[in-house]
């Protein structure tokens, strides 16, 4: 079987702060080693610190100017409101979604496109990610937090056990459209810990993975995998990669590649998260 084309999305100037470059030399690793996919990693940075080669496999506007994403079988979005502020360059993505592309959001992309906040709208993004950050989100402190597998039979999900994690937890997303989605799992979030800001969590079971549709296009939205450039007593570990050690976690990853882009887990299944401590 084919490998499965993915355009990665790296944006340079994140407005959450979070380090998409070293996220994406992990997310590239991982993606490597279950030996299911072809990746292009787009990117206007060519080198990081973090990677032993270069990050970039091309800038934004290579990639635009060549029209490559038609070659695409999956995208996976991680530059915020970097790019795709333009009509034309929404129009890119909206088309290739809705049309089939398979489309995969990861974590601190959430605030992404709010307009309250002076950022220039994408509705259609935020119908392909279901669920954003928006009022009256909130996270608690960086920490220890319980994940609960709610799909059972799911491709992302199927023989993944419910594991702990060390990560940031979202908390009251809200589906901006009210489009359908299924949680696929979840973090309770404990009333009884306060944040360092004082907010207590809510009570309720918080999706953390969840699935959807935008056109012909299978959507997924990760919401764990917090990792911070520096230490700012939010939470010790946030400038590590500790939210990518679980295995369950990389395993629920790299299948939802496989699955936005061909609706089944069969190059993927298999694979079982091990590598190397990111």
């Amino acid at each position: 079987m084919a490998k499965i084309r993915v355009h990665y999305l790296v944006g340079d100037v994140h407005r959450g702060g979070h380090d998409v470059h070293r996220v994406a030399a992990a997310v590239r690793t991982l993606l490597g080693e279950s030996g299911a996919f072809e990746l292009t990693l787009v990117c206007d940075t060519k080198t990081t610190p973090f990677s032993p080669r270069p990050l970039s496999d091309m800038t934004f506007a290579e990639w635009f100017r060549r029209g490559l994403i038609d070659s695409a079988d999956v995208v996976i979005f991680n530059c915020g409101n970097y790019r795709f502020n333009t009509p034309e360059e929404q129009k890119v993505l909206t088309d290739a979604v809705s049309g089939g592309c398979g489309f995969v959001f990861l974590h601190g992309d959430h605030p992404c496109y709010w307009k309250e906040v002076g950022m220039k709208p994408f509705p259609e993004i935020e119908k392909m990610a279901m669920y954003m950050w928006r009022e009256p989100t909130q996270h608690g402190d960086y920490g220890d937090a319980r994940i609960t597998v709610q799909a059972k039979e799911h491709p992302i999900t199927r023989g993944l056990p419910d594991f702990t994690t060390r990560d940031e937890i979202f908390c009251r997303m809200k589906n901006v459209w009210n489009v359908p989605a299924e949680a696929l799992a979840t973090a309770y979030s404990d009333p009884a810990v306060l944040s360092r800001h004082g907010q207590p969590g809510t009570g309720f079971d918080e999706p953390v993975l969840t699935v959807g549709q935008y056109g012909e296009g299978r959507t997924v939205n990760h919401s764990l995998g917090h990792v911070w450039p520096f230490y700012t007593c939010h939470g010790i570990g946030e400038n590590t990669m500790l939210s990518f050690a679980p295995r369950p976690f990389r395993q629920m990853l790299v299948r939802s590649c496989e699955w936005a882009a061909r609706g089944s887990c069969s190059m993927t299944e298999d694979y079982d998260g091990r590598g190397i401590l990111l």
